[in-house]
């Protein structure tokens, strides 16, 4: 990212300044301080499915952050729209938004005479990755309005605002936010455009 492009984004956060410093997690801190309910939000593209190797770094990548950020996290997969654009998956792209089984691709890598090296390494990556069972994507497709409303309720989701105080709270509704039934109810028409 050029220096321009860090103006613009003033929000988007750099890796190594929450591995590498606490000032971020002091800004959270001081804005949790301020009665705000945030959610980290944090952006893949998805053409490291692509690469068995790089997936793998960017679960563990992702698992850190949660871990370091300390907030209701959502992990996106951006860019779906242009995956086909970088290779063929080697799974169906569930198996990389649902980041199960990752020994899977770990299997991939042998056919890399490089990575073949660390295949011991690379398991017990994979292992830490799903002993934890915390990382996950969603999928977001810019040009779809559905999509970016998936990203947003599960952010809403993650940090509870659903549960807000006029918010009615029975059991049913507990029960279809936990299993997603309501992103698969709404229809297309009752999506707001985000834009107004």
């Amino acid at each position: 990212m050029n220096k321009e492009e860090c103006g613009k984004n003033s929000s988007v956060v750099s890796v190594e300044l929450y591995t590498h410093h606490r000032s971020i997690q002091n800004i959270v801190k001081k804005l949790q301080e301020a009665d705000l309910q945030l959610t980290a939000v944090h952006l893949v593209d998805s053409h490291y499915c692509n690469d068995p190797g790089k997936f793998i770094a960017v679960a563990l990548t992702s698992l850190s952050t949660m871990l370091w950020m300390e907030l209701p996290h959502v992990n996106v997969l951006s860019k779906v729209d242009i995956i086909e654009k970088y290779g063929r998956l080697h799974y169906n792209f569930d198996f990389y938004t649902d980041v199960l089984d990752l020994k899977f691709l770990v299997d991939q890598l042998a056919d890399d005479p490089f990575m073949a090296k660390f295949k011991k390494l690379n398991i017990a990556l994979t292992g830490i990755i799903e002993d934890y069972s915390l990382v996950s994507f969603v999928p977001l497709n810019i040009q779809e309005k559905r999509s970016m409303f998936n990203v947003l309720s599960a952010a809403d989701k993650a940090n509870g605002y659903i549960f807000g105080q006029n918010e009615e709270r029975n059991i049913f509704s507990l029960l279809s936010v936990a299993m997603r039934a309501n992103l698969d109810s709404c229809e297309e028409g009752e999506v707001q455009d985000i834009s107004e």
